[in-house]
């Protein structure tokens, strides 16, 4: 189900999202009818999101990498609506971020996988005593 987040929440919204998908994976998409739709990132992990109020101005910052060497920040200037889409079984949380001139920056997070210490595989033998 697709939620529209109000403009009053955006801070606590993108708060809590920061700290709930810290480390997740991410997909981070701008769609614009002038210049193409282009991927800005794929697979980075959340650092995270950041909203900022100056007046009358607002921009949302998305922070994702894995080191010094290997991050990026994403500005989205002057934001007019946020909405959030839940996870199903076709795709993870999707964050969709539009701007003034119809710009729209989708972020996905892909849920973290977990950490495979090792196996081997092994065959059950019954013996009679």
């Amino acid at each position: 189900m697709n939620f529209e987040i109000e403009r009053e929440e955006w801070p606590n919204f993108f708060d809590s999202l920061g700290k709930r998908r810290y480390e997740w994976k991410t997909r981070i998409e701008v769609l614009n009818s002038e210049i193409g739709d282009q991927v800005l990132t794929e697979g980075m992990p959340l650092n995270g999101l950041t909203v900022e109020k100056i007046g009358d101005r607002t921009s949302i910052d998305i922070s994702v990498g894995e080191n010094a060497e290997s991050h990026q920040t994403h500005n989205i200037s002057n934001p007019t609506r946020v909405a959030f889409l839940a996870a199903d079984d076709s795709h993870g949380d999707i964050v969709n971020i539009e701007e003034v001139d119809g710009t729209k920056t989708l972020i996905t997070f892909i849920e973290p996988m977990g950490i495979m210490v090792g196996y081997s595989e092994t065959e059950m033998v019954m013996g009679t005593a």
